[in-house]
């Protein structure tokens, strides 16, 4: 396997209290949302979501805090709003935040009786007027259970406007936009052993969603321009999926030192031509190298160098910058020019 070494040179770095805290146990920690990267931290009772800054010179625009919860209670999805507000979902009830912090209203559901299975996620569709849920489908009870939801909810007062059934049953969800075009709404469910990966519209109060590319295995970092990344959960295998097109499949055997797997849970698009992915020999380990590869074919062309750090899950930001984390500490790069 023959390409090149490049160094990656450190833009800006900031601390944001609370990230290693909520990235143990949470979903929301890398967010897309209204044409923007976001993360979100945990620091005591708070909730913390940063703004990644469109300057490549700082990590962070903005960072907003809410309360989250009181003690002993457990936190759940956190979503930023396009109004500058927070939705938050958690034990069966939706709340909305204005950008004051003010709370709006709140929806409540059934909960998922195993906590350990199911998990909500939310976010605002492209038009700022309705908020996505995913919550247990009608007759959870029922033997006969014919799978979770997702419902569409008002974001003016809360109301529900639509629903539509979901494939999985008592799963895992997290929603992401494309960077480029928040029309477009991908839903990751994670069903034990089971992955789907659904593409989420809604149009005229009409809710759908339909399978993208050939195998249901997790969406992966951002997408851009129509474009989505496809991750196999053991690291085997690369795709990427655009409507229209066949897919493009790597297989890590083939395109990999030998002994190397994708690892992390984020390749994605560092801009319109290359690809940042994790590579190592063990799927949870710290030991690893980052690889930019072609975003037509996904195949290698540089190996990064770090000056004194490394991270096990590269955030590419879409705009040819990337972020790592360690502990609390954000770091931002780019290749040397």
């Amino acid at each position: 396997m023959s390409y090149s070494r490049t160094t990656a040179e450190l833009l800006a770095q900031e601390e944001l209290p609370g990230l290693v805290n909520r990235s143990r146990n949470h979903l929301d920690t890398f967010l897309v949302r209204d044409h923007a990267c976001w993360l979100v931290s945990e620091p005591g009772h708070e909730i913390v979501v940063g703004r990644v800054a469109s300057d490549s010179g700082r990590v962070f625009a903005e960072q907003r805090r809410w309360l989250s919860h009181k003690p002993g209670q457990t936190q759940g999805f956190a979503s930023p709003l396009p109004d500058g507000g927070l939705a938050m979902v958690v034990n069966g009830v939706v709340t909305v935040y204005d950008a004051s912090g003010r709370q709006r209203w709140t929806y409540e559901f059934e909960p998922w009786p195993d906590r350990g299975t199911g998990g909500p996620s939310c976010v605002a569709d492209a038009s700022g007027h309705r908020l996505l849920v995913t919550t247990p489908g009608p007759d959870l009870s029922d033997h006969a259970y014919s799978g979770d939801a997702c419902v569409a909810l008002d974001l003016a007062d809360g109301r529900r406007v639509t629903q539509t059934l979901l494939p999985s049953a008592s799963a895992g969800y997290i929603f992401q936009q494309s960077l480029t075009d928040p029309t477009q709404v991908f839903l990751d469910a994670l069903q034990g052993d089971t992955f789907y990966s659904l593409a989420v519209t809604l149009e005229d109060d009409t809710l759908r969603t339909q399978s993208v590319g050939g195998d249901d295995e997790p969406f992966a970092g951002v997408s851009l321009n129509g474009v989505v990344l496809k991750l196999d959960i053991g690291g085997e295998w690369l795709s990427r999926c655009e409507a229209g097109q066949e897919d493009i499949v790597v297989e890590a055997a083939d395109v990999l030192p030998e002994g190397m797997r994708f690892v992390g849970h984020r390749p994605g698009f560092l801009d319109n031509d290359r690809v940042l992915v994790a590579v190592a020999e063990e799927e949870d380990s710290d030991d690893n190298r980052h690889l930019i590869l072609e975003a037509h074919t996904l195949q290698p062309v540089a190996e990064l160098d770090y000056p004194g750090t490394v991270s096990c899950d590269p955030l590419a930001l879409g705009d040819g910058t990337w972020l790592t984390t360690e502990g609390d500490l954000v770091r931002r790069w780019r290749v040397t020019q």
